[in-house]
């Protein structure tokens, strides 16, 4: 293989690992809008909430008092930060959500989004303080080589969790019963209540799966990032880009989207720096607003979840 070979496929690995990074962070507001209508303006400050569960999961009760090894520990820690997100969002919808819901308007709930962001991020700030955590996983200092080729255990195991659980969400989507009356909630409301289905308990099963999938996100991205209760914050502007660029709450074209950005990210990193990666995933937005503002796939509400 020669170097050009090389480079190209090196690159496209990084891409796809960093593309389902962003995938597993914008399913969740993907899943929202198909199903909702609405944009969770808190998706974010779940995703951190994910990522500190997994921290102190990993670094203090697995290894201190389960007496787990470092591997077992991260393992561990990405189900509970799952569980935790998927119990942050059931107390949210009870809380918040639901009786906003009883008064017929769209505009509170989705006000109450930014309500909720605020404080959330206050109450780990007030929780964990302004200064970072280190996390690390111990995936990351295993290397698997091919030749000239190299990636990390905690890439493999990125790519390996999210198309498990991207699976599972498409198969529980097309072929349960409740994924396909979600499907009907999504397309009309009303005529689904009529059918005899519960439209309000769809859509607080929504929030939780996306509330879920937030803290698995942020278990798998916090390794990534300088943790801190605003560390959700600087990937779920690029998310709400892949949302938008895919197609909103369309779950194919957001997983599209999702990989085609990190593959652009990785060449724009080996090309141009990592100065420019913002620039030109914003320049790609800007771009498809103009020349398909549908998203790469078309928005059809009958097909969206």
């Amino acid at each position: 293989m020669n170097d050009l070979a090389t480079l190209l496929v090196q690159q496209s690995i990084n891409g796809v690992y960093l593309g389902c990074l962003y995938v597993m962070v914008a399913l969740g507001l993907t899943l929202i809008y198909g199903v909702m209508n609405q944009i969770n303006f808190a998706h974010a400050d779940f995703v951190t909430v994910g990522a500190f569960t997994a921290f102190f999961v990993a670094t203090r009760f697995a290894t201190k008092v389960l007496g787990l090894g470092d591997a077992a520990a991260y393992l561990v820690s990405i189900f509970v930060a799952l569980g935790a997100g998927a119990v942050l969002g059931l107390l949210v919808n009870a809380l918040v959500f639901a009786p906003l819901r009883e008064r017929g308007d769209e505009l509170r709930p989705l006000i109450a989004t930014i309500g909720i962001s605020v404080l959330l991020e206050n109450g780990q700030l007030a929780l964990f303080g302004p200064i970072p955590f280190q996390f690390d996983s111990p995936f990351a200092k295993e290397t698997i080589r091919f030749g000239r080729i190299f990636f990390t255990g905690q890439s493999v195991l990125v790519v390996v969790v999210s198309m498990l659980a991207i699976g599972a969400l498409y198969a529980f989507m097309k072929f349960t019963f409740t994924g396909k009356a979600l499907r009907a909630v999504s397309q009309d409301r009303e005529t689904a209540g009529l059918m005899g289905i519960n439209p309000d308990f769809l859509i607080g099963l929504t929030i939780v799966i996306a509330s879920a999938m937030a803290g698995m996100a942020g278990a798998l991205i916090g390794p990534v990032l300088v943790l801190t209760p605003f560390a959700g914050a600087t990937v779920i502007v690029k998310a709400f880009a892949i949302v938008i660029i895919g197609g909103f709450g369309n779950i194919e074209g957001t997983i599209l989207a999702g990989i085609l950005v990190g593959i652009i990210e990785a060449f724009t990193v080996q090309y141009l720096g990592s100065g420019l990666i913002d620039l030109v995933v914003f320049v790609l937005l800007l771009v498809m607003l103009v020349v398909r503002p549908t998203g790469l796939i078309a928005e059809r509400r009958e097909e969206n979840v």
